[in-house]
């Protein structure tokens, strides 16, 4: 079994080479011809691909039949005779790398191939068949041709066409074209500049030609190569443009069949399935197809010229981070490689390995429909980049959710073994919908059918790299709701249950169930409890330990608050403390108490690591550092937003009842380089720049002692034009960060302010521990009782440190400045 063959031409292309300064032309011998350069991708690719052909039988047609088994292309297709020569094609390269070409083919051995010299049976054991126009400019050729089309069509193939236009080949343009018409009567793929639409169609309006392609022929894919600016695809009625990638064209002979060969890739990886193919599965072939064209322009020669699947993969990572334009991007925060960015999702631990699944789009900075991204770490501060996940299907988006090591198989998935489940929100509900009088609005127009949203179940038995979705999906349905999403589950051990949380409009429900497929409704929490700025989101649900006591624990319930245009602060997160017995929780707390996670602009839908391992004992959570505020304006290109650093969570008891203590994880101090500044024991008074930091990545830590102050603090991302400001008013113990000079901040009129809480002194001493990266600054006071988490956008030469006192002098007891290394 073969998993493409093509028929038609191979023939030697004669490239240009540097001239010496005699002004006389020379070129090179390279191995080309359009059908057969798409087998040559395919075949580096380790996929099985045949030529059928004729070469003369001349030293260039034994060259081309070494080069094809060089390629591992299969060659018994291939005949060879004396009544021609090989056909040769010389090509004029001007000076941006675009080509014409002059042909010696009079007539040319391929032109003379029959139907008798055909072996059809290994097009009746390919997947996809593949052919181009060029075959047919000759009767005879054009005979044999067609019917090895007819019989793929016949025996159920994949047929891909490439009209291939090179009008010194054909007697007129008609005939041309009568021939191409004849070749989109077959075709299933179809590749075609846009040249050759408006040849076919008589219109240059992608729109319109590609779907006048697609009535009249009912061809499936049809992809219009548009050169540096990528492709245009349409299959039925999705129709979208994929950008390309900036390359240093050196030649672009190849360039469409290497585009072809990456899509045919694209689809034998997805088991040739076309109508499974939704709008993201397109985009994601076709950029890889595009950066594949790309790369081949930066070499010469066509077949030769062919990338590694390792050299594609470098390529689009290189060409993401050039196009990204990496002002901006975090140095040891987690960011995706491109593309958008928000909740984390789906954190476990498993087999050594941290996953660090979240909401992804990938073809875009703004948010979009929904993939789960993922990452894995050995120590939560490494972070390796997978592919994606989970991918919308035909149940809808993949919102939020969570992941559990399914350690007994109580699902049944994995055959009595262990494996990962992940429960998360299949979503078909629009952001901007809402319930207005008794019926679903979007954009103001009431609409019929109500939008859902729907917990389901993927599993995978590989530690995460594939994911299997459940055949039952959704396990949890309540066709009332428009918010119902972003299940948190854990096993319950004194119950023997898995328990879901999930956030529902302005509360939470808990579900149980022995299996994770079959859930029961337990109980409800929040309805007037805490803050109602916003809808809920993104629960978590765990015990801890009081201040570290085994035998005095306490139940944690995180709910994020989504957010409201009426207040300021936009998107943020608390917390409640109290009892849970398996089925029910209940708040220590008064009805209107509230508290905070973060008293920062950006901390938000943070969620913790299920299964760590019982040695470590830690509940260790993770945020997205943003604010639905303006998180689809921030200034980035290419890729938008982080997350935040990992942080331990603890209880301890304060004179305002227990509180929930956020500390940055052990292992960031990994990242320090050699203490750069140690200013302990200093006594400061004024404004003082600390010399010789010039970092845009570090810590500092410093624990401050005062006896008559009216305030103090630092100065970080510093400059003449810009500084963001982290302060301590001593009087009213208010710590705050200031970001109204911070740097960039014309995206939205709210971005721009001063904020922070009240911080618990003992005596007058404070200690801050301070983490800043190229686009956030992280503050964690008196060993985390509170967290200020915000982003900032500085120009990149504001990189000073300054200390200052107003009103009195301050003892720094302890200052240190780590530089930090880039993850």
């Amino acid at each position: 079994m073969f998993d493409v063959t093509s028929l038609g031409e191979v023939l030697i292309d004669f490239t240009p080479v540097d001239s010496t300064g005699d002004n006389i032309a020379r070129f090179e011998q390279n191995p080309g011809g359009a059908p057969a350069n798409v087998l040559a991708a395919l075949s580096k690719w380790d996929k099985k691909t045949a030529f059928i052909g004729k070469v003369g039988n001349d030293q260039f047609g034994s060259f081309l039949k070494e080069t094809l088994e060089s390629c591992s292309i299969n060659i018994k297709g291939v005949v060879s005779t004396d009544d021609a020569s090989t056909t040769l094609a010389f090509v004029h390269l001007d000076e941006r790398g675009d080509r014409t070409f002059s042909f010696v083919r009079n007539p040319g051995a391929d032109m003379l191939l029959s139907a008798s010299e055909v072996n059809y049976t290994i097009v009746e054991k390919s997947k996809i068949f593949h052919f181009g126009s060029i075959s047919m400019t000759d009767e005879l050729a054009s005979v044999a041709t067609i019917k090895a089309a007819m019989i793929a069509k016949a025996n159920g193939k994949i047929v891909s066409f490439d009209p291939n236009l090179r009008i010194p080949l054909w007697n007129n343009l008609e005939h041309a074209k009568e021939k191409i018409l004849i070749g989109l009567t077959f075709a299933d793929v179809l590749k075609i500049s846009e040249e050759e639409l408006e040849f076919i169609t008589g219109t240059n309006d992608l729109e319109s030609g590609s779907q006048q392609i697609f009535l009249q022929y009912g061809v499936s894919i049809i992809l219009v190569t548009r050169a540096e600016k990528g492709c245009f695809v349409r299959k039925g009625d999705i129709a979208v443009s994929v950008p390309g990638f900036p390359a240093n064209v050196v030649d672009t002979t190849g360039a469409g069949d290497a585009f072809l060969g990456g899509f045919l890739y694209q689809l034998l990886e997805r088991n040739c399935q076309i109508n499974n193919l939704n709008e993201d599965n397109i985009k994601s072939m076709a950029l890889f197809a595009n950066a594949v064209g790309a790369l081949v322009t930066t070499r010469k020669g066509a077949i030769l010229a062919m990338p590694s699947l390792s050299d594609v993969e470098e390529f689009i990572m290189k060409a993401n981070s050039e196009s990204n334009h990496e002002k901006y991007r975090p140095l040891f925060h987690y960011s995706p490689p491109s593309g958008w960015l928000n909740d984390p999702n789906g954190l476990v631990y498993y087999e050594g390995e941290y996953h660090l699944f979240y909401q992804y789009y990938p073809h875009k900075n703004e948010w979009g429909p929904m993939h789960w991204g993922h990452a894995v770490s050995k120590d939560l501060v490494n972070w390796d980049h997978l592919p994606i996940a989970i991918a919308p299907d035909h149940n809808g988006m993949i919102f939020s959710g969570s992941a559990v090591v399914d350690w007994n198989d109580t699902s049944g998935f994995f055959g009595g073994n262990a494996g990962l489940v992940a429960v998360f929100t299949h979503s078909d509900t629009y952001p901007n919908t809402i319930y207005e009088k008794g019926a679903y609005v979007i954009d103001g127009k009431t609409i019929t059918e109500r939008p859902r949203q729907r917990q389901s179940l993927a599993y995978s038995t590989d530690k995460g790299r594939t994911w299997t979705m459940y055949e039952g999906n959704p396990v949890l349905v309540d066709v009332e709701l428009i918010d119902f999403r972003d299940p948190k589950v854990f096993w319950n051990a004194d119950t023997n249950r898995w328990v879901l949380v999930l956030a529902v409009d302005d509360h939470v429900r808990i579900y149980t169930s022995p299996n994770l497929k079959e859930w029961t409704f337990a109980s409800e929490f929040g309805a007037k409890m805490g803050s109602h700025a916003g809808v809920w989101e993104c629960p978590d649900l765990f015990e801890l330990p009081v201040d570290g006591e085994c035998e005095n624990k306490k139940w944690v319930l995180i709910v994020s608050i989504g957010d409201n245009s009426e207040f300021p602060e936009g998107s943020r997160t608390q917390y409640f403390i109290g009892q849970f017995d398996g089925v029910t929780f209940t708040s220590d707390l008064e009805q209107e108490e509230i508290l905070w996670m973060d008293y920062g602009r950006d901390n938000y839908a943070g969620v913790s690591w299920s299964d760590v391992r019982e040695e470590d004992g830690r509940r260790i959570l993770i945020g997205w550092m943003s604010n639905w505020k303006y998180a689809n304006q921030t200034p980035t290109t290419g890729w938008r937003s982080a997350m935040t650093i990992p942080r331990s969570l603890s209880l301890t008891q304060t004179s305002e009842g227990i509180r929930l203590i956020s500390e940055p994880v052990e292992e960031l101090t990994g990242l320090r380089g050699e203490p750069a500044t140690n200013l302990s024991g200093t006594v400061l008074s004024g404004d003082r720049l600390l010399a010789g930091l010039s970092g845009n990545a570090y810590e500092i830590e410093v624990e401050v002692e005062w006896k008559d102050v009216k305030e103090f603090g630092l100065k970080v991302c510093q400059s003449d034009r810009e500084e963001t400001v982290i302060g301590f008013e001593a009087e009213s113990s208010f710590l705050y960060i200031d970001r109204t000079r911070s740097g960039e901040s014309s995206f939205h009129e709210m971005f721009p302010c001063k904020h922070g809480a009240e911080v618990q002194t003992d005596g007058k001493q404070l200690k801050l521990r301070i983490f800043v990266d190229q686009c956030s600054v992280e503050v964690f006071a008196n060993d985390g009782r509170v967290v200020i988490t915000d982003l900032i956008f500085p120009d990149s030469s504001s990189n000073g440190v300054s200390l200052y006192s107003r009103g009195g002098d301050v003892l720094l007891n302890s200052f240190v400045y780590y530089p930090l290394k880039s993850i």
